[in-house]
């Protein structure tokens, strides 16, 4: 019986995982749009390009932790 509560447990925390994920995707893409589109040399550096993504990702995540309160 403990066995299947898990799994169940587990199952629902997944879901959980799966949808709040597509939530973080969505919002470190408008997040990256929005500050790339303020930069005029969008296309030369790919570094300062994917520093950028990488800090809207982190944003992002704290964004949905703090909505969802986890």
């Amino acid at each position: 019986m403990g066995y299947m509560l898990r799994a169940v447990a587990h199952e629902e925390e997944q879901r959980f995982r799966e949808r709040f994920d597509s939530a973080v995707s969505i919002c470190a893409a408008i997040v990256a749009a929005v500050r790339l589109a303020r930069d005029q040399n969008i296309g030369v550096s790919l570094p300062r390009v994917l520093a950028i993504i990488a800090d809207s990702v982190s944003l992002a995540r704290n964004i949905v932790r703090r909505v969802v309160g986890g």
